[in-house]
């Protein structure tokens, strides 16, 4: 960016409370920190950071969806959006202010995404100055947080079959074939997944075949678009609300 007028401008193109929150987020951002960051298109399916790499650069996401990779209890990826009531979202500043070099998921673009690219040395020195900005992150921070305590409780009480569909769900989800999915995990990797141990996983698969929920093709499950729909039905009314 040239000057605070471009990032202005770029803003200005935006609509409701996406851009009132930009606008009162970067109000007192330095000049010379704006004139280091980059407005970027980001295609989709591109990784925009990756576990392990170092903490070099945050990202505002001022339009389109991300995604993020991680083993966690709910599956390998879930969707990410933070709570602040819209689409926008900054990206990679959790491990700075953790005190951390590298960063711990990999985040990729689920549709096309314009973002701001912002240095990360630039980005906290910002921080350490700017109260007000300060704090809409730390209010971020904090709802974020207690959004994933709330699930990994809910989680926790899950049965199998439950912990089973949910990830099942997800995983058709993120795939982008068409026709009838097959998973390709095994049973042990499948019970590392959702926490439970591999007979439990066995019974929740027989479980779910007999509802005709998923097909076994040997030890492969097949799960058809309208299965998936069931599940999908399924995890909206009883799941983790």
């Amino acid at each position: 960016m040239e000057s605070k007028q471009e990032l202005a401008q770029v803003i200005a193109r935006l609509g409701g409370e996406r851009r009132q929150y930009l606008n009162d987020f970067f109000e007192d951002c330095p000049e010379e920190l704006v004139r280091t960051i980059q407005y970027e298109k980001i295609s989709k399916g591109k990784s925009i950071l990756q576990a392990g790499m170092d903490c070099s650069y945050v990202w505002g996401i001022i339009s389109g969806e991300i995604s993020v990779t991680d083993i966690q209890m709910l599956g390998d990826v879930y969707s990410f959006v933070e709570s602040s009531g819209f689409s926008i979202v900054i990206i990679g500043d959790y491990e700075p202010f953790a005190g951390l070099t590298e960063f711990q998921n990999t985040i990729y673009a689920v549709t096309e995404c314009d973002a701001l690219r912002i240095p990360t040395a630039g980005y906290m020195r910002w921080m350490r100055r700017d109260g007000k900005a300060l704090f809409m992150r730390a209010q971020i921070f904090a709802k974020t947080l207690a959004q994933e305590i709330s699930n990994e409780r809910k989680y926790l009480l899950l049965n199998g079959r439950d912990r089973l569909v949910l990830y099942l769900t997800q995983a058709y989800a993120k795939w982008e074939g068409e026709g009838e999915y097959v998973l390709k995990k095994t049973q042990a990797q499948l019970a590392q997944r959702i926490g439970m141990n591999v007979r439990t996983v066995q019974r929740s698969i027989q479980k779910l075949e007999t509802d005709g929920l998923v097909s076994c093709l040997g030890s492969k499950l097949c799960i058809s678009k309208e299965q998936y729909e069931r599940f999908e039905a399924y995890r909206e009314k009883n799941l983790l609300h």
